[in-house]
């Protein structure tokens, strides 16, 4: 088989004092208008000292620059109108002493448009919102990370490579939904690697088999082992590996399944190309997003092929 080279060309929510109370989808009749908005982008409403945005805007773990979770746009409560209310995520904030005695975090889907996730803070004052925030912030990503998952998960079950699927079910005995774009396939031993190609940032999916890793220093050592022998550069001295001090491991339960879920940077061997990956493990199989993107931003590009890692059975 003729080696495909790489050139330059080519949670669990721990609540203290805040209480989180999740209603369930808001059931409407008739069809609501499409949201607005791009990829990971909030509007805020009613967040006069930017506690909100504080939260929103932080850093993205596992990239190789600075990039905000969210991009964050702010109006005053009395700013919101018709058209400003079709935006995808919608974060509206109340502080009032006489109605909260504590700070709380509800949310509702397709409000006013879908799909779109809606979410309303409430607080008795602002330094109680702050020191709520301060400590519970990442609840609030939570909601929204996921609802942009999902949104990007209608996309794709609409627009995605039968035929490479067919490959990795095949292959692997599993089923994962793969974008349409990626029409480049590598294939190798308990290996696939799948790529748009793309010069304006490429993405990928790999799908492997290897030991079961026990650690961070396990997982990074079977990564490098499988990536030595089937993606290199230019020359066979060329090959990806991973920068050990950037991975970043967690274990999630999902579906019944424990997953253990890797983040960090890659580079390749002898060159300098290189940039950020998430890599999905349960047992021996590994499903991996990287992307290459010298000199562009990465947030959206690897979130959106991230999603699809979501849907492997």
């Amino acid at each position: 088989m003729r080696r495909w080279r790489w050139s330059r060309l080519a949670v669990t929510w721990g609540i203290v004092s805040t209480v989180i109370v999740m209603t369930a989808c808001n059931e409407k009749q008739g069809i609501l208008p499409k949201s607005g908005g791009r990829l990971y982008e909030v509007l805020v409403v009613g967040d006069t000292d930017d506690i909100i945005r504080n939260v929103l805007e932080a850093d993205v773990e596992g990239l190789p620059q600075h990039e905000p979770e969210f991009d964050v746009s702010s109006i005053a409560s009395s700013q919101l109108n018709a058209t400003l209310k079709l935006a995808r995520n919608l974060v509206t904030v109340s502080i009032n002493p006489d109605l909260y005695t504590t700070t709380r975090i509800r949310y509702e889907k397709n409000v006013y448009a879908q799909p779109q996730m809606v979410i309303h803070i409430s607080a008795p004052s602002r330094k109680s919102l702050r020191e709520d925030l301060n400590a519970q912030g990442k609840s609030l990503l939570t909601l929204l990370k996921r609802a942009e998952t999902n949104a990007t998960l209608l996309q794709l079950e609409h627009q995605r490579n039968a035929k490479a699927e067919h490959t990795i079910q095949e292959k692997f005995g599993h089923s994962l939904w793969i974008p349409m774009d990626m029409l480049s396939t590598k294939e190798g031993k308990d290996f696939v690697w799948l790529s748009n190609n793309s010069p304006t940032g490429m993405q990928n999916i790999v799908v492997y088999r290897s030991r079961t890793a026990k650690s961070t220093h396990e997982f990074v050592a079977n990564r490098d082992s499988v990536m030595r022998k089937n993606i290199k550069g230019e020359t066979d001295a060329m090959h990806m590996k991973t920068v050990l001090k950037t991975v970043r491991g967690v274990r999630i339960k999902e579906k019944g399944r424990e997953i253990t879920i890797y983040r960090g940077l890659w580079e390749m061997e002898g060159d300098e190309m290189g940039g950020p990956f998430v890599s999905h493990s349960i047992g021996d199989l590994t499903v991996e997003a990287f992307v290459f993107a010298p000199g562009m931003k990465k947030r959206n590009k690897l979130r959106q092929i991230e999603a699809a890692l979501y849907t492997l059975k």
